[in-house]
């Protein structure tokens, strides 16, 4: 929140919050600057983010941090948005059908993305529901909120294969890695094998997330929504490299980030390693690409079919098998829905 924002003096009490009163607009406050529409309307909608934005929008339950981020900018970005179309808006609870389509419209003819605008549009109808007006969303026809409403539209079913395994020689590429960094490259591997998120892979604990009496992981730690999970353990390759991991921790709470190491400069170090071996989005191999790679294996061991992200046509199969494997799947990439496999899958 800026700095030159402090809390002012008189306040109105909407849907569980407390925001800047619009009379407030043109007043001093007690740093010497003015309050003008745009800063109390930017600090209005942060107080509705500080009482909703760690919570799921439809379950009880905390969102990544990630999504809390983008959740955030986004929000505020719409701010600007809206007053740099010459909505002068204060209150949050002023938002009308009218303030989306002139949104939306912005967004289309700005050259965005679809999948960007369709990001945008969906993080604004959970602002919406926030504030006690997702009828305001409900009741506007998608045809009315774009110029070519058929362009914006976001496919969540994979079209073409992001995994690895016909690219490059994987296990070739990783140990080209270990040349540079052995933590980046065991990384790499948690991913391959297990099909761990990156941020998982990285504050994954050996010798305690790994149960060599029950031959199960357990991931813990960066997941998605704070969302726990147990993986099965049951290859040899497994085996081996979690064996392996345990000789990098020198204690029990050890992660796999170097112990002078923190996670945010980490983290940049990782993509940095990643992008000087030709990990990266430009060469169509992202290290996301290893998790995609883990469901086409993990779906094809289940059915005895090849996925048709890979083949680029869909086998007809059992549809309870089907079912089955694409539980296995989203369960294993730590996914809730059953519906996210087709990403991976299509």
């Amino acid at each position: 929140m800026n700095k030159e924002l402090v809390r002012p003096s008189k306040v109105v009490e909407e849907v569980g919050c407390i925001f800047a009163h619009p009379d407030l607009k043109g007043r001093r406050h007690s740093n010497g600057g003015v309050y003008t529409a745009r800063k109390l309307f930017s600090y209005n909608v942060s107080q509705v983010l500080y009482m909703n934005n760690k919570w799921h929008v439809k379950k009880r339950k905390p969102v990544s941090d990630a999504t809390k981020y983008k959740r955030f900018t986004e929000c505020q970005a719409m701010c600007h948005d809206l007053h740099n179309l010459g909505y002068k808006i204060i209150l949050p609870t002023q938002l009308k059908q009218k303030h989306v389509k002139a949104l939306t419209h912005y967004w289309e003819a700005s050259g965005l993305n679809p999948a960007t605008i369709v990001q945008k549009v969906s993080i604004l109808r959970i602002f919406l529901t926030w504030i006690g007006k997702s009828d305001v969303m409900s009741f506007l026809p998608h045809e009315s909120m774009y110029k070519e409403p058929e362009k914006i539209k976001r496919s969540l079913v994979a079209k073409e294969d992001k995994s690895w395994d016909k690219k490059t020689d994987v296990l070739e590429l990783i140990a080209g890695v270990e040349t540079e960094d052995k933590f980046v490259s065991r990384q790499l591997l948690l991913s391959h094998f297990f099909g761990m998120r990156v941020k998982e892979s990285m504050l994954f604990r050996p010798a305690m997330d790994f149960d060599e009496t029950t031959s199960v992981v357990h991931v813990r730690r960066g997941t998605k929504g704070g969302r726990p999970r147990i993986m099965l353990v049951e290859t040899q390759e497994q085996k081996a490299l979690l064996k392996e991991l345990r000789s990098f921790c020198h204690d029990n709470q050890s992660s796999m980030i170097p112990v002078r190491a923190d996670l945010g400069r980490w983290i940049k170090h990782y993509y940095r390693v990643c992008n000087r071996h030709g990990i990266s989005r430009a060469n169509g191999m992202t290290p996301h690409g290893l998790r995609h790679g883990y469901a086409h294996r993990l779906y094809e061991e289940k059915t005895g079919v090849v996925p048709a992200a890979v083949s680029g046509q869909k086998e007809d199969m059992d549809a309870i098998t089907d079912r089955i494997a694409r539980l296995l799947v989203a369960e294993d990439l730590g996914h809730s829905r059953v519906s996210i496999s087709s990403a991976y899958l299509g």
